[in-house]
């Protein structure tokens, strides 16, 4: 999977949008009935730009039109670090022991194994070694069937994302580019 160009540098600060899925029912009443339905949050971003080159931005078109629109995902990192919490690394098949973490450039790592802290001797952590330069953790024993990996950093998150628009002419993306935004749609982890 691609990795969202690094340069040029978009506009700080950008948007990074948090998204749950909760469907509330409300009753007549007025209370209120709440169910989640993703574990895990997705992550929209939004992005402007600000006096670019003609080549730094031909290279965010081509980036776009080789994901032909929304069609294929790819993967973009946060622009600053910062502390993220109980972020989803992946599922245990008691056979794999190499799992990304979702972030680059990470410290203060805390693992976990079904809610469990994992301790730091029971696994091995690669910077920089895994997927589009992310994180890589191996461990020493494959975690159980079913298993839900989470993990607690300091780093760069990536995001699983895709362009939100899929029909654009190059005119109305470069607006967007210096203007109103690109719009990166958040999309769950794999």
């Amino acid at each position: 999977m691609a990795e969202y160009p690094t340069t040029p540098k978009p506009q700080y600060p950008y948007d990074l949008i948090v998204n749950w899925k909760t469907i509330t029912t409300a009753f007549d009443s007025g209370k209120e009935q709440r169910r989640q339905k993703q574990t895990y949050a997705k992550y929209d971003v939004g992005l402007t730009y600000n006096q670019v080159s003609d080549s730094d931005f031909q290279t965010i078109w081509n980036f776009y039109t080789a994901r032909k629109g929304s069609f294929e995902a790819f993967y973009f990192y946060t622009l600053a670090t910062s502390d993220y919490d109980g972020l989803f690394i992946g599922t245990g098949n008691a056979s794999t022991v190499t799992f990304d973490l979702p972030g680059k450039s990470t410290s203060s790592v805390t693992i976990y194994n079904n809610g469990e802290t994992v301790s730091s001797d029971d696994y091995t952590l690669l910077t920089g070694g895994g997927t589009e330069s992310s994180d890589r953790i191996t461990f020493d024993t494959a975690p159980v069937l079913n298993a839900i990996l989470t993990c607690d950093f300091t780093g760069y998150m990536r995001i699983r994302c895709r362009f939100e628009e899929d029909k654009l002419t190059k005119s109305a993306f470069a607006m967007a580019f210096y203007k109103t935004g690109i719009k990166l749609k958040g999309l769950a982890a794999v």
